[in-house]
C-alpha cells in the first residue's frame, strides 16, 4: 500500500503530468499569496488574493481526483470545481473545530487569562484539549473527504462516512499521509523564498499531497471488506 502511494505520482505519463499540474497550480497560487502579504495593509492586497483562488482551487480538485479513486480530472471543468468545493467543504466542517480550539487556547494565553498560580498546571490543560481537539478532527477528516468527493458532500457529513477509521488500514494509511504532509509543509517553512531549497521544497509539497491523497484513497478502500 505504501510502495504503491509512493510511486502513484510519477507512475506513468498521466499521472506524472497531473502531479506537475498540481506544482504549478501550487506555485501560482504561493506566488499570489506572498504578493497579496506583501501588499497588506493596503487594499490591492484583494486583486492577488481573488486571482489566487483558482490555482488553489485547481489544486484540491486535483487532490480531490486522485482522493476519490479516479486520477487527475482536467482542469479548467465543473467537474474538477466541484471536487474542490467537496474537498474545501469537508476541510470547513471537520478542522473548523481544531482551528477554533487552538484559536482560543493561543488568545487565552497571550492574553493571560491563566490565574498565575495555576499557570503550570492550566497551560498543559489547554495545551493537552487542543492537542487532543486537533488529533481527532485530523483523523476523521480525510475520511470523511474521500466520502465527500465521492458521494458529495451531505454523504461525508453523515456519520457512515467515518464507519470505516476503525480499521487499521485506514489508521496505517493516515499515519503515512500524515508523515508525507508535515514533512511538506515543515520544509516550506523552513526554507527561504526565492532560493533552489524552496523550489524543491515545493516540488517535494506536490508530490507528497498527491501521495497522501492515494494513500488515503487506497486506506479508505480496503476499510470496505472490513
Amino acid at each position: 500500500m505504501f510502495v504503491e502511494a509512493l510511486r502513484s505520482p510519477v507512475a506513468d505519463r498521466t499521472r506524472l503530468d497531473g502531479t506537475a499540474t498540481c506544482l504549478a497550480a501550487l506555485f501560482l497560487g504561493g506566488a499570489l499569496l506572498r504578493i497579496a502579504a506583501r501588499l497588506w495593509p493596503d487594499w490591492a492586497l484583494l486583486a492577488p488574493l481573488l486571482l489566487a483562488v483558482g490555482p488553489l482551487a485547481a489544486f484540491l480538485g486535483l487532490l480531490g481526483g486522485v482522493l476519490a479513486g479516479e486520477g487527475f480530472p482536467a482542469v479548467l471543468t465543473s467537474a474538477t470545481a466541484r471536487l474542490a468545493a467537496r474537498l474545501f467543504g469537508a476541510a470547513a466542517v471537520y478542522l473548523s473545530p481544531a482551528a477554533v480550539t487552538l484559536a482560543g487556547v493561543g488568545y487565552a494565553v497571550a492574553a493571560g487569562q491563566v490565574p498565575s498560580a495555576l499557570s503550570g498546571v492550566g497551560l498543559a490543560t489547554l495545551s493537552t484539549v487542543a492537542l487532543l481537539v486537533t488529533v481527532v478532527c485530523a483523523y476523521l477528516f480525510p475520511s470523511a473527504a474521500a466520502v465527500s468527493v465521492r458521494e458529495g458532500l451531505r454523504a461525508g457529513l453523515r456519520r457512515d462516512a467515518l464507519a470505516g477509521t476503525a480499521s487499521s488500514s485506514y489508521f496505517l494509511a493516515w499515519v503515512g499521509a500524515t508523515v508525507l504532509v508535515v514533512v511538506a509543509w515543515t520544509a516550506l517553512a523552513a526554507t527561504a523564498t526565492r532560493s533552489v531549497a524552496a523550489l524543491v521544497a515545493l516540488c517535494w509539497s506536490a508530490y507528497a499531497h498527491v501521495a497522501a491523497a492515494a494513500l488515503i484513497a487506497d486506506g479508505v478502500d480496503r476499510t470496505k471488506y472490513w
